[in-house]
């Protein structure tokens, strides 16, 4: 969903972190977007006093923190406190709150796993990569003996991969993009795969990699094209995204812009730890 935040309440002077994904929330408008969108990282525990007085002090909605407040002391689930929230404002339409809480509704039925995945993938989403794999290791723990679809499992492979190449673990991200093409067949997967191999190895391997796989030789030439092409290095950009054009670099032994590439990928590893380790 993509909408733009309009403020029309009053801004906090000091923001609410929500500390599992660390992202900071100035206005009532923003408390909303956060809640609409990621209601498998929001708790019952973050919940708190310490959220209903912040709404309270910060941004002046006394009314909504007394209510809030008063539902501590009763058996409310989670999705009562933030469809209060929604509610209290004007930022999303009756119709918008509706289809939100029939959302909660069908969430509340998946299985364990299915939740336990779109929380891993809202975690990758916000890269907060070691919580992530966490979650995605559990979740491959408990299905090891269970017959699932094969696609859905390859898909936790494939994301597990992504966590672990954005954490620079690429013998772990190698072996899961792998895992993960076996069982979902996803072209996507098997060209993680590659950009890893590409990384760790020199060109030969790659490419009896790639024929192995049953692939064109020059199919090498198709994948280097297509990071050659793309953006160069930006602030948004994933590890995971600069390490496919580092692995570009390397195939055409461009070691100067490699170095370079790869000092950055690495201060950016040792800061995304120190946050996430907080």
């Amino acid at each position: 969903m993509s909408k733009i935040i309009l403020c029309s309440a009053k801004v906090a002077e000091t923001p609410f972190t929500f500390l599992n994904t660390k992202v900071e929330i100035y206005t009532y408008e923003e408390l909303c977007f956060y809640i609409y969108n990621n209601t498998m990282l929001i708790s019952k525990s973050a919940l708190s006093e310490k959220l209903f007085n912040w709404i309270r002090t910060e941004l002046g909605m006394e009314e909504l923190a007394d209510k809030l407040m008063g539902m501590l002391n009763k058996t409310a689930y989670a999705q009562d406190f933030l469809i209060e929230i929604l509610s209290a404002g004007e930022y999303y339409t009756l119709e918008e709150i509706k289809t939100y809480a029939e959302a909660w509704t069908k969430y509340r039925k998946l299985d364990k796993i299915q939740r336990s995945k779109l929380k891993a993938d809202g975690y990758l989403a916000y890269r907060r990569y070691i919580k992530a794999a966490t979650f995605y290791d559990d979740i491959l723990d408990e299905i090891e003996d269970e017959s699932r679809d094969p696609v859905f499992v390859g898909n936790i492979y494939h994301n597990r991969a992504v966590a672990a190449s954005n954490n620079l673990d690429l013998e772990d991200a190698k072996k899961f993009f792998l895992k993960a093409y076996e069982l979902n067949e996803n072209p996507e997967s098997l060209k993680g795969y590659f950009y890893i191999v590409a990384l760790t190895s020199d060109t030969s391997t790659l490419k009896t990699e790639i024929r192995y796989q049953g692939l064109p030789d020059d199919y090498l030439d198709e994948i280097m094209h297509e990071i050659g092409d793309s953006k160069d290095d930006v602030r948004e950009m994933t590890i995971f995204a600069m390490l496919q054009r580092a692995a570009y670099n390397k195939m055409n032994k461009d070691m100067t812009d490699y170095d370079k590439r790869m000092d950055i990928i690495l201060s950016e590893i040792k800061d995304d730890f120190r946050e996430q380790a907080i």
